[in-house]
């Protein structure tokens, strides 16, 4: 996923090094370990099994979260990003008790925007030229936010597709029902 230069276009070269993979990789399995835990990342995976990205959120004070999301370019269009994303928002607000989640972008990722509009997200800010990577300034779109009320006043149809969304290495969430234990 990460080999591929279009899917990379939105990452730092160390983001994509594999020391970097190593490093959150190991990152991720101690925080489904910490007690209390507040930071969750998922692998989502084919109904096969197949990795075909991944998605996260962060408890952050006053219960505020973010999230994201990655997905490889030939799991993408088909509805795998959409489910995933309701199910982040769903745990956050249903069972983490959080009243505000937000996402980050850099501004040229229109795909991610989009997801997060569907997802019933605003556009809040936008920060001109305040990140370097790839040997150049980029713009980030930060508080594509949603609430708790809109979340609850927001039906979003999530398409029924062939994944799984797996906290660690544990619970499933099957299509159609967002629930992560």
């Amino acid at each position: 996923m990460r080999d591929d230069r279009k899917f990379a276009r939105f990452y730092s070269e160390e983001d994509l090094s594999n020391e970097k993979s190593d490093a959150l990789l190991t990152f991720f399995i101690s925080e489904n370990l910490a007690q209390p835990r507040s930071k969750y990342q998922f692998a989502i995976v084919t109904k096969g099994g197949d990795l075909i990205g991944s998605c996260g959120i962060r408890l952050e004070a006053d219960q505020q979260a973010s999230v994201g999301c990655e997905l490889g370019r030939e799991w993408q269009k088909k509805g795998y990003a959409l489910e995933a994303g309701s199910a982040m928002l769903a745990f956050g607000f249903e069972q983490q008790g959080v009243h505000r989640i937000y996402a980050e972008t850099i501004s040229e990722n229109k795909a991610a925007i989009r997801l997060c509009k569907i997802l019933g997200m605003r556009h809040e800010a936008l920060f001109l030229e305040n990140r370097y990577f790839q040997n150049r300034w980029g713009s980030t779109c930060v508080g594509l936010e949603t609430t708790l009320l809109v979340h609850r006043c927001r039906v979003v149809t999530v398409p029924a597709t062939s994944m799984s969304v797996q906290p660690g290495f544990a619970a499933r969430t099957q299509a159609g029902n967002p629930r992560i234990d």
